[in-house]
C-alpha cells in the first residue's frame, strides 16, 4: 500500500514538473510565476479560504507588505481562473468573476504602493514586481481571450484593457 501511494505521488510529481518546464520554453512568455491557486472557487470548502484570506489582509498594517499580499491573491484568482477554464466546462460566469476579483486585488496592490510612496518608503522594488505582473497578467488574458468562449472574450478583453492600464500607473510611478 505505501508503495502504491509513494508511486502515485512520484506520477504525480513528475508530470506537474514536466507541465512547468513546458511553460518555460516559449521564449516570448514573461518570466514571472503564477502561485498555484489551491482550493478554486467552485470548492465548496472556498469560503472557508476566503474568510482566512480576508482575515490575514486585514491584519496587515504595513503597505508594502499589504501590497505584496494582494498581489499574490490577484495572481492566485488570476491562475484560479485559468485552471477553471482549462478544467471545468460551464464555468465561464465563475472564472470571469474570479479573473476580475483578481484584477481588483491587483489595483488594491498598486493603490498600496501608491500609499507607501506617499509615506517615503522605497517602492522601487515593489514597483518593478507590479509593473512584471502586469505584464503577465496581460500576457494569460489575451492566451485566455484568444481561446476562450465568445461570450467571455470581450471580457477578458476589458480586463487586459485595465491590467494594461495598471501598467501604465506602475511605469509612472517607477519614473517619478
Amino acid at each position: 500500500m505505501k508503495k502504491t501511494v509513494f508511486l502515485i505521488f512520484l506520477l504525480i510529481f513528475f508530470f506537474l514538473g514536466s507541465q512547468s518546464s513546458l511553460a518555460k520554453s516559449d521564449p516570448t512568455q514573461v518570466e514571472y510565476q503564477l502561485p498555484y491557486p489551491g482550493l478554486l472557487p467552485d470548492s465548496p470548502l472556498y469560503f472557508l479560504k476566503a474568510i482566512r484570506d480576508k482575515i490575514i489582509g486585514f491584519l496587515i498594517s504595513d503597505p508594502l507588505k499589504k501590497a505584496e499580499f494582494d498581489l499574490i491573491q490577484a495572481d492566485k484568482r488570476l491562475n484560479a481562473g485559468v485552471y477553471l477554464l482549462n478544467k471545468k466546462k460551464g464555468k465561464e460566469e465563475l472564472v470571469q468573476s474570479t479573473i476580475s476579483k483578481g484584477e481588483n486585488y491587483f489595483e488594491e496592490a498598486l493603490e498600496k504602493v501608491k500609499e507607501a510612496k506617499k509615506q517615503g518608503i522605497n517602492t522601487e522594488p515593489a514597483l518593478r514586481k507590479l509593473s512584471l505582473a502586469a505584464k503577465k497578467h496581460q500576457e494569460v488574458l489575451k492566451n485566455l481571450e484568444n481561446k476562450a468562449p465568445q461570450n467571455l472574450k470581450k471580457s477578458f478583453s476589458e480586463l487586459r484593457k485595465r491590467v494594461a492600464d495598471f501598467e501604465k500607473q506602475v511605469n509612472l510611478l517607477l519614473s517619478s
